[in-house]
């Protein structure tokens, strides 16, 4: 068995070309009574591919029969120069390089490889030209400017809230709206000190209760009612100052679980 891969004359023009401009789009929204503008993205206009030569990929078999030389043809596939680069053999031919491995009694695998290692140089060529032209460039920048707009999104998210972003800044990270990002920073400041506030209060109270009476003993002086109601206390406090709730460095839960400790709960 051999693979032969005979260049088709191509007729149709493939439309699937990449987008010629990423650009900024907006959406206003209300909130709180007023307008509010989200900054998006949109993809403009399309590259215009030139006609290429598509690629038909069939299976031969020779054997004899009867004294005389026969041949049997199986037709897997054609493939067009852009379905080359943007997909691979299994999404076009895996139904047909099945039953061709089933008639013949032939592996799926080894039926792949003989087809890959004539389709192989091909599909090198095709990408290599593909890549020297504007689209593939255009591409590569869009995908660039994207990557980047998310590893922003993500990083300034994570301080100032969900959804936020796209109120500020836009595709590119130009800054669109100074005010509301001041007013996120205002805010984000405030909850700081709040939290910080909250826990030198905390902390102070805590230095000064006088916990001699439990701390110092090897048994607990509570009784069970007492123990129930503290561990609802203790619930309280541990969910009010998880880490993950507080966002703070962790020092709030480290005194509410010396609190279990010396309550003996």
């Amino acid at each position: 068995m051999y693979c032969v891969i005979q260049k088709v004359e191509n007729k149709k023009p493939n439309t699937c070309g990449e987008a010629k401009e990423l650009k900024v789009d907006t959406a206003e929204y209300f909130t709180d009574g007023k307008p509010k503008t989200c900054y998006g993205y949109k993809y403009t206009g399309k590259f215009e591919r030139p006609i290429k030569t598509a690629y038909k990929i069939s299976i031969h078999k020779s054997f004899r029969e009867s004294g005389k030389v026969r041949k049997k043809q199986w037709v897997l596939c054609t493939m067009g120069y852009y379905a080359l680069i943007e997909y691979c053999l299994y999404d076009f031919a895996d139904g047909k390089i099945t039953k061709v491995a089933e008639e013949t009694g032939i592996s799926i695998d080894d039926i792949y490889n003989m087809v890959n290692e004539k389709l192989e140089p091909i599909i090198d060529e095709a990408t290599k030209e593909y890549e020297a032209t504007e689209e593939y460039k255009t591409k590569v920048k869009n995908l660039a400017i994207y990557k980047k707009y998310c590893e922003a999104k993500v990083k300034f998210e994570s301080k100032f809230g969900k959804g936020n972003y796209d109120y500020c800044y836009d595709i590119f990270g130009v800054l669109r709206n100074e005010e509301y990002l001041k007013e996120l920073e205002t805010s984000y400041k405030s909850q700081q000190e709040y939290n910080r506030s909250y826990y030198e209060n905390f902390k102070s109270n805590y230095d000064n209760f006088n916990f001699s009476g439990y701390s110092n003993s090897k048994g607990s002086n509570y009784t069970e009612d007492e123990k129930g109601k503290l561990k609802r206390i203790y619930g309280v406090l541990a969910t009010k100052f998880h880490p993950d709730v507080s966002k703070d460095d962790g020092e709030m839960m480290k005194l509410v679980n010396r609190l279990k400790d010396e309550w003996q709960i």
